[in-house]
């Protein structure tokens, strides 16, 4: 009896840290969709510069002699 009653538990408590880490999940979501323009900008940049610093960065290297 003791048994069953302890798989109860496991399966509440199971059910429970579904739904907290579902809710973890939605809240997760909701925050990045409210400061996606902001982050999509901000690593816009980030990707132009970090390609115009390889391209000057691969320019000198050619331009040394290797």
């Amino acid at each position: 009896m003791s048994d069953d009653l302890n798989m109860a538990e496991k399966f509440k408590r199971g059910c429970i840290s579904i739904l907290v880490g579902v809710v973890a999940v939605y809240c997760a979501v909701g925050v990045i969709e409210s400061i996606w323009p902001t982050l999509a900008l901000i690593l816009g940049i980030a990707g132009v510069i970090g390609v115009i610093a390889g391209l000057v960065l691969l320019y000198r290297k050619i331009r040394s002699g290797w």
